[in-house]
């Protein structure tokens, strides 16, 4: 058999799942194709996965990092003919797949339905929000967009949730299913390799690491689109730099080489092969709100810092869903002080509650098999066309 997966390429989160379904695939003995573009595609080469380019589509951002309403119309004044330049080569890509796989790319469902495929998408949102307080009409015209996006996913033969389930969603604000889909709409929980009783002991973590383990351990997961991923590094470290004297504080660049003095006492790190070996001996984690990054972190039973992208509706949402919970603080990014930090890190740490409130992630979490349960909904759908 055969499959063909196509990857939304912004930021690392699409891509990790995916991959861990490609390893899975293979390991089954399948032949496998995979397309994606930007941060994406780096994350898929790193993983040894023969990965195709595809036409990129991406949002605008600001200097600060904060999403622009106005760049983004500009940037995608072509999405038409871009779109369907997509579609062109995921047809070109897939078609001797048996079955066509989407990480939220719309024009992979497009490609596979054209060649009557069957069709399986993985999301872990429905419904794209837009944070942004100006520009009415403008941000009217994009929600009409996604609107055409959110319909085009609605096409697929079965879409698998990659999030708890209620009330545990950590993007429960963007997923408002509409009625006549849910039949075919199924949470499956974050889609993980390896639990924590699956990686080394904390003792053997802490020593490839070179961590004392004599204080907290922070973990700062540096991950998201390139350009905001890189804005946050260099305005958190040299907070961070502040409290080596307290916590052991190690971090991971996503594959990045920051332009900036690191401070003395951070175990810094370009790219770690095994993140979740991180999650696992850390007392907190520090890092974006992108859903995929907060799903590990929770699974592991780690409270979470969050510093969502300005303006990402989706980020911030994600965000405000797990506060809400009570198993991590929001703080955002035009707000970020050195002393607002250190005061949220104490309270995140001295504080039980939010450990304990993040533990209930883990607990559900260990009763899901995410991973298998996306290869016997690919082998339900194949057998439907036997």
């Amino acid at each position: 058999m055969r499959a063909h997966i196509g990857v939304c390429g912004i930021g690392f989160g699409h891509a990790s799942r995916s991959a861990l379904i490609a390893k899975k695939l293979k390991e089954m003995g399948w032949g496998l194709s995979l397309s994606s573009y930007g941060d994406g595609l780096e994350y898929l080469r790193r993983m040894n996965l023969d990965v195709k380019l595809t036409p990129i589509v991406r949002y605008g951002i600001l200097p600060e990092a904060k999403i622009s309403i106005k760049l983004t119309i500009f940037r995608n004044l072509l999405l038409p003919i871009r779109f369907a330049e997509q579609i062109a080569y995921e047809i070109n890509y897939l078609e001797g797949a048996d079955i066509v796989i989407s990480d939220s790319r719309a024009s992979t469902i497009v490609a596979g339905k054209l060649l009557g495929k069957p069709v399986l998408t993985i999301l872990n949102q429905f419904n794209i929000r837009i944070e942004y307080p100006r520009y009415r009409r403008l941000i009217e015209l994009l929600e009409g967009i996604a609107h055409i996006v959110g319909w085009i996913w609605a096409r697929s033969d079965k879409i698998l949730i990659a999030d708890y389930s209620p009330p545990l969603t950590i993007s429960k604000q963007n997923l408002v299913i509409p009625d006549g889909i849910k039949d075919k709409v199924e949470f499956i929980g974050p889609i993980l390799d390896k639990r924590p009783e699956d990686l080394p002991s904390r003792e053997d973590i802490e020593i490839k690491y070179r961590l004392n383990g004599d204080r907290p351990i922070i973990f700062f997961h540096a991950t998201g689109p390139s350009y905001e991923r890189r804005k946050l590094i260099e305005e958190l470290l040299p907070m961070l730099g502040r409290l080596v004297d307290r916590y052991e504080i190690i971090a991971s660049f996503g594959g990045m080489n920051p332009k900036v003095n690191m401070p003395s006492g951070i175990k810094a790190f370009e790219w770690v092969d095994e993140p979740l070996e991180l999650f696992k001996v850390s007392d907190l984690v520090i890092c974006r709100a992108g859903q995929t990054t907060l799903a590990k972190a929770l699974s592991y039973g780690k409270p979470v810092l969050m510093i969502p992208i300005s303006a990402h509706g989706e980020q911030l949402g994600n965000a405000l869903s797990v506060a809400e919970v009570g198993a991590g603080v929001v703080i955002r990014q035009e707000e970020l002080t050195p002393e607002l930090l250190e005061r949220t890190i104490e309270e995140l740490l001295s504080n039980k509650s939010y450990k304990i409130n993040a533990e209930k992630y883990a607990e559900f979490s260990s009763s899901l098999n995410p991973l298998s349960r996306v290869v016997e909904v690919i082998e339900e759908l194949l057998g439907k066309i036997r």
